[in-house]
């Protein structure tokens, strides 16, 4: 039964991608959470992690993420694109520092009134649990993926959250070097969030499970600074990318395979 019509953000070229491939879009889909982080004067002036903020992003995110999915499965959809994840702080009353995470995607189906015949019959692309895949490709790339031979499983994220201590720029007072201390810093908080992205991810789906990843594509990582004045200032690392595996053996929507290079030996002298 094809959905009724259902807001999407896709734009036409991508709309006109998914029903080419015989893919119909189901609704927007959100999910939200806002988690507070404890109060600012609790944490550690010294340069080290944040750790209740990044508690609370992990955590945060789990339920914004779960919630969008929920949505998706209650319209019927197979899985989301083109997810975006927004993160603000907020620090409100007392000094309490707030997480607020949103999550926000297009609903996918495929229909066999869209698909070409060739396509029809391949198994459904939601995860072994019956739950829909996340994504944050483009719809159109979500396509290109899936004629190559794989299917996304999930949106992975990591994040990590420093807190630097401004006492280290004393020693800089008057000259000019490089701030070894926060070098470090940011090098340590980056390493940590991509190292998190993969942990989450394959304590979720282990290796041999129906939906263990074969690699993770778009990998993104991205930082922002918040704090300062009283406070000691903040830098936030988040990675984020879809994990990926194969579609099973024969599934019709894969694209044609590719032909072998050939070597061409001239025969003149």
């Amino acid at each position: 039964m094809r959905p009724s019509p259902a807001l999407s953000e896709l734009s036409v070229t991508e709309f006109i991608t998914l029903a080419r491939a015989g893919y119909f879009p189901h609704g927007l889909v959100i999910g939200s959470c806002i988690y507070e982080a404890g109060n600012q004067h609790d944490w550690v002036v010294a340069t080290g992690e944040v750790v209740a903020l990044s508690h609370a992003l992990r955590s945060a995110r789990g339920l914004a993420v779960g919630r969008m999915c929920r949505q998706a499965a209650e319209l019927g959809a197979e899985g989301v694109v083109d997810v975006r994840i927004k993160v603000e702080h907020d620090l409100w009353r007392g000094s309490r520092q707030v997480a607020k995470f949103v999550a926000i995607g297009t609903a996918i189906g495929f229909d066999d009134g869209y698909a070409h015949p060739a396509q029809r019959g391949g198994p459904s692309l939601r995860l072994a649990d019956g739950s829909p895949f996340t994504s944050d490709l483009t719809a159109t790339d979500f396509v290109k993926l899936v004629r190559a031979g794989h299917r996304p499983v999930a949106v992975a994220m990591g994040a990590c959250v420093y807190g630097l201590d401004p006492r280290h720029l004393r020693d800089y007072r008057g000259r000019d070097g490089e701030v070894s201390e926060y070098t470090q810093a940011f090098f340590d908080a980056r390493e940590t969030a991509m190292d998190r992205l993969q942990q989450d991810l394959f304590r979720q789906h282990p290796e041999g499970s129906p939906d263990a990843p074969v690699g993770i594509v778009g990998v993104a990582v991205t930082e922002s600074a918040y704090g300062g004045g009283q406070s000691a200032p903040i830098v936030e690392f988040t990675a984020i990318g879809t994990a990926v595996a194969e579609l099973q053996p024969g599934d019709p929507r894969r694209g044609p395979a590719l032909a072998k290079h050939t070597a061409v030996v001239p025969l003149s002298t």
